[in-house]
């Protein structure tokens, strides 16, 4: 059974992390603007997402083009209730690879070493993995039919409620 936030203003700071998985999905573009996505193992750190990926994945082609990125963390099929109304929690970010030689690279690999096990040591002997930091400027919390929220940065500052009424109107003429 899906456990249903209550109807006030949702605290996603905590009930995120119900969401937050092993893996997210990831919305990227070219300097064209041709859109990508696909997914990534994922570590949430001090406010940040780090994803350790493949040069040769387009996605990580895309974010040194244009280091901006779309997450999604988003309920499982299974567990929804209603599939138009999935919990989900989205993200925009800006991206910046971390060098192998840096802090953020000697703290964050061994926490990828434990939450994913001894496949990190083979992926860090390959030169084409680079870790890379996905900074959130706003999200959106979603926990059901007219219940979304809008915020700014990850630490969910100043929710907003974001309603709308229906475009589905008829008219009596």
């Amino acid at each position: 059974m899906i456990r249903r936030p209550p109807r006030s203003t949702p605290k996603p700071s905590s009930a995120a992390s119900d969401v937050y998985k092993r893996q997210v999905l990831i919305g990227t573009s070219d300097t064209t603007g041709e859109p990508d996505v696909s997914y990534s193992p994922v570590i949430y750190h001090n406010s940040r997402f780090y994803i350790l990926v493949s040069q040769l994945s387009p996605h990580t082609g895309h974010l040194y083009q244009r280091p901006t990125a779309a997450l999604l963390f988003i309920e499982d099929e299974r567990d929804s209730e209603q599939i138009y109304a999935r919990r989900r929690l989205s993200f925009a970010c800006s991206a910046q690879p971390c060098k192998r030689d840096e802090q953020t690279w000697q703290s964050l690999i061994p926490l990828f070493r434990h939450r994913f096990g001894p496949i990190i040591d083979t992926l860090t002997g390959l030169n084409d993995f680079v870790l890379f930091q996905l900074q959130p400027t706003q999200g959106r919390w979603v926990t059901g039919f007219g219940r979304a929220y809008g915020f700014s940065g990850m630490d969910f500052r100043e929710p907003e409620h974001l309603g709308g009424g229906s475009t589905n109107e008829t008219s009596n003429s």
